[in-house]
């Protein structure tokens, strides 16, 4: 659990240096136009599962899904199931909102609807990255970072855009992540 906590405060100091020294005392909303909307390929998608081992957390295994949907008219839709045996085991189940791919590899973010977790309430956000090494046995394991909890939507969006450093990445047991 401290080392979840760590990795929530460390994605919030992140996503504060991120925006800048403004005086405001709310957190910028981001929010794509229709204009951004036209560089992104409608027909994007990251579908599949991995399972990975956490070494941070007492080796505990970590399962998850994802389904995440770009529309013609750059709309995102999809869902995220994740498992861990951390903290005596954690599920969440959340919805994707946004989602942006770069060669072979993905940023995503989903927001929580169902938690058994203190530290990813309902309502809050989560951000994870993925790569997709290939189809077949000759291919290397398809990689994943964790999964952030505790996010606001601004650092989803910030995520999505940019992309926090959310490193290390971890090869996947079992599964596949396809990235299109």
């Amino acid at each position: 659990m401290q080392g979840v906590r760590q990795a929530a405060i460390m994605l919030s100091a992140i996503a504060l240096l991120a925006c800048g020294t403004s005086s405001e005392t709310t957190p910028p909303r981001l929010t794509l136009t229709q204009s951004e909307f036209s560089t992104v390929d409608a027909g994007e998608r990251v579908t599949g599962n991995a399972t990975i081992i956490l070494p941070n957390f007492g080796d505990a295994l970590e399962r998850y899904s994802v389904s995440a949907i770009r529309h013609n008219d750059g709309g995102v839709t999809g869902e995220f199931e994740e498992t861990s045996e951390q903290e005596g085991g954690q599920r969440i189940h959340a919805h994707v909102v946004c989602f942006t791919v770069t060669g072979n590899g993905a940023r995503l973010a989903a927001q929580i609807d169902q938690t058994n977790v203190s530290f990813g309430p309902v309502g809050s956000y989560v951000v994870w990255s993925v790569i997709d090494n290939g189809e077949g046995a000759k291919s290397p394991p398809d990689q994943t970072t964790d999964i952030f909890f505790g996010g606001t939507e601004a650092q989803a969006e910030f995520h999505c855009l940019t992309g926090f450093n959310l490193a290390p990445y971890f090869s996947s047991l079992r599964g596949n992540l396809q990235v299109h």
